[in-house]
């Protein structure tokens, strides 16, 4: 008896498969924007640069290096 199944498809062993198409679906992101799931980003305030002074204080330390000659 033989059932019909437009899924099951039988290939041949030594024969490469099939390539299946590629959808053409909207990404995920246009999705969630369709869904109105996507959340937006709370505004984030860029960092202050720190003064060369901070950093001068941080490197305050004995300077006394020997070199190599």
């Amino acid at each position: 008896m033989e059932h019909k199944n437009p899924a099951l498809v039988q290939e041949p062993r030594y024969e490469p498969a099939i390539v299946i198409p590629l959808k053409q679906e909207a990404s995920l992101l246009d999705w969630l924007k369709a869904n109105n799931r996507l959340i937006p980003r709370e505004p984030v305030e860029p960092e202050k640069v720190k003064s060369d002074d901070d950093l001068d204080v941080l490197m305050d330390g004995e300077e006394d290096f020997e070199e190599d000659d």
